[in-house]
């Protein structure tokens, strides 16, 4: 802003022909540099100080993107700055819109702080402070007696008062995880068979995001009925929380398990199948007895054949290590992949390797086996806190 003196008009008295006579007033000229206020007189001109001061505001925490904090107090840096060597006093004052505690233009002192504060939208909060020079609010260039006035008094505070915008979002948002995968013999450990693993994702706020861990592994993920694309084989733990638009995160869900099976591939004496109905889009095919796969080893606590079943189609035999074999009819209605429990969740714990064995000519179709020790311990949160 400019500095600007303003010159008032003098009452100028003269003497002529030995009594007083009055003249008409002129304008005096402007003298620069005025830094106060002072009353025209009949010996010097009014000054008006035009030159508020400029106000800085700096805020203990900066809105996001979505111009939400999630804090409820906010503590704001104030001061001025003068560039004409105007020695003040100065002070501040502020205004607050928005909120219980929203007030008109006060005296604040730096840092001023607003605690406990309600949650509000963007936007729902504005405070602007602005610098005062206490020293010339106090005086009027325009109170001379006998004198009409003619210095305009300019404001005293800064015009353009800095100002700060926010909304408030303090509360986490709830995060709900829904497998839909279906599984009537192990309902809350499914066994997935499709491309994906389905499952439903939603938050009680609009707008969250979610962040998602497979097996405490950082997977992207998203809101609504989402699938894990092409889970390995095996069992996986998958857990999500989400985060609302303040930045606000829920809790890590409780894990929600399931089981891929191991798809199985051509050894000696069986022959590759391919087709859409299949899992992984394909299968192996045995038409001779004593044709043997041979699975690496594992524990098992629970087995089972996905399978193709017939009329006409034949036996295989199944066992774990050095166990007993368990032998399986695929003779029945046609279906092209059918769940058959070979070793039940509550037969107990075995390790070895797994062998299948073809017991006949007749043709048999192998698809995939699950083989799950069935125990589930706690998963360790420590990484996603």
């Amino acid at each position: 802003m400019l500095r600007h003196r303003t010159a008032s008009r003098l009452a100028v008295l003269g003497l002529l022909g030995g009594g007083l006579v009055p003249l008409a007033a002129a304008p005096a000229g402007a003298t620069p540099g005025c830094v106060d206020e002072t009353a025209p007189s009949v010996l010097q001109s009014g000054c008006d100080d035009s030159t508020p001061p400029e106000t800085t505001l700096t805020a203990s925490t900066a809105p996001n993107a979505a111009g939400l904090v999630s804090v409820s107090s906010m503590t704001f840096t104030l001061g001025w700055q003068v560039t004409d060597g105007d020695p003040g006093p100065f002070g501040l004052e502020c205004r607050l819109t928005g909120g219980p505690q929203a007030h008109d233009w006060r005296a604040c002192t730096s840092p001023v702080t607003y605690a406990d504060l309600p949650d509000a939208e963007a936007g729902g909060y504005v405070l602007e402070a602005r610098g005062v020079d206490l020293g010339d609010r106090a005086r009027t260039p325009d109170t001379a007696p006998l004198l009409p006035p003619t210095v305009a008094d300019t404001p005293d505070e800064d015009p353009t008062p800095a100002t700060f915008t926010w909304g408030q979002d303090t509360r986490a948002p709830f995060v709900f995880v829904t497998g839909t995968s279906y599984d009537e013999i192990t309902p809350t450990q499914p066994v997935v068979t499709g491309a994906g693993a389905p499952i439903r994702l939603n938050s009680s706020e609009a707008g969250s995001v979610f962040e998602c861990t497979d097996n405490d592994r950082p997977i992207p993920c998203t809101g609504g009925r989402w699938e894990l694309p092409d889970p390995t084989a095996g069992r996986h733990r998958f857990s999500a929380r989400t985060i609302d638009a303040a930045g606000n995160a829920s809790a890590w869900s409780e894990p929600i398990e399931f089981f891929v099976p191991r798809n199985l591939t051509r050894q000696r004496g069986w022959a590759k199948v391919t087709g859409p109905g299949w899992f992984r889009g394909d299968a192996i095919k045995a038409s001779r007895r004593g044709a043997r796969l041979v699975l690496p080893r594992t524990t098992v606590g629970e087995l089972r054949l996905l399978a193709a079943t017939g009329r006409g189609h034949g036996k295989v035999r199944v066992r774990v290590g050095r166990r007993d074999w368990h032998v399986v009819d695929l003779a029945g209605p046609k279906a092209s992949m059918k769940q058959l429990v070979v070793i039940d969740r509550y037969s107990g714990i075995r390790t070895g390797r797994i062998v299948i064995e073809s017991l006949s000519a007749r043709p048999v179709v192998l698809d995939a086996v699950v083989a799950r020790p069935n125990r589930f311990p706690a998963a360790s949160r420590s990484s996603r806190r």
